[in-house]
């Protein structure tokens, strides 16, 4: 899984939001803000110069459209970005006009400081599961991209928080081999149970790899690895 920090610009014209998503964004490891904007013209100067992973953009600014924004950041002289909306338009046509100018995702305002948290741990797994540069890349994986960008695609149970479904998948990828439920948990400082719990919803979900190794005993160890095709 890829360890590269996500750099990301806000952009809206309320100080107030501006401020309290950066307070929720620097909570989440591996995301970093690099700067905030509030018009449209401030959003497109700070892509040009900060070049950033991730926009969260608003639809409604002072001077120049959102959606015109999004737009225009998919110019081949911008660096390539992705944008997820948050905006407090709910009509179905401005959700539309988002996606049609390439927006991931669209939260609606005011969007749960879960919700956002939630949001962009899935854009981080969803990255990580494509190879950088010019490797190639299997249905399997692209099917799971896509899965991880939209929430409402695999429904989590109660018991399993994307936090910590990050965590394990960490592990796995940075062991590079597969592991037991009790060498999950040791590496993710959780009990066995709980990486087992984890490990097996992964599997169910295709991100996780199982197999079962015999010891001397005779009975098989379940063993977990992460899936990276």
């Amino acid at each position: 899984m890829a360890s590269k920090e996500i750099t990301l610009l806000i952009v809206d014209d309320d100080p107030v939001v501006t401020t309290a998503l950066r307070a929720q964004v620097n909570r989440i490891s591996g995301f970093r803000v690099v700067a905030i904007a509030h018009t449209g013209r401030e959003a497109l100067a700070a892509a040009r110069r900060f070049a950033p992973r991730l926009v969260l953009l608003d639809l409604h600014l002072p001077d120049i459209s959102g959606l015109d924004v999004a737009h225009q950041l998919r110019r081949p002289d911008y660096s390539p970005t992705d944008v997820i909306v948050i905006s407090g338009r709910r009509e179905s046509a401005a959700v539309q006009a988002a996606m049609q100018r390439g927006a991931l995702y669209y939260l609606i305002k005011p969007a749960r400081t879960g919700t956002v948290e939630q949001t962009l741990l899935r854009y981080a797994a969803a990255s990580a599961h494509l190879p950088a540069g010019e490797g190639m890349v299997e249905q399997r994986a692209i099917d799971r991209v896509f899965r991880s960008l939209h929430l409402d695609a695999v429904v989590r149970p109660k018991s399993i928080s994307a936090a910590t479904e990050r965590v394990v998948l960490d592990a796995l990828a940075a062991a590079g081999r597969d592991l037991s439920a009790h060498e999950t948990a040791e590496a993710v400082g959780i009990s066995r149970a709980t990486a087992r719990r984890y490990l097996e919803y992964l599997a169910d979900r295709g991100d996780v790899v199982t197999s079962l190794r015999y010891g001397s005993s005779g009975r098989p160890q379940h063993r977990y690895r992460f899936c990276d095709s």
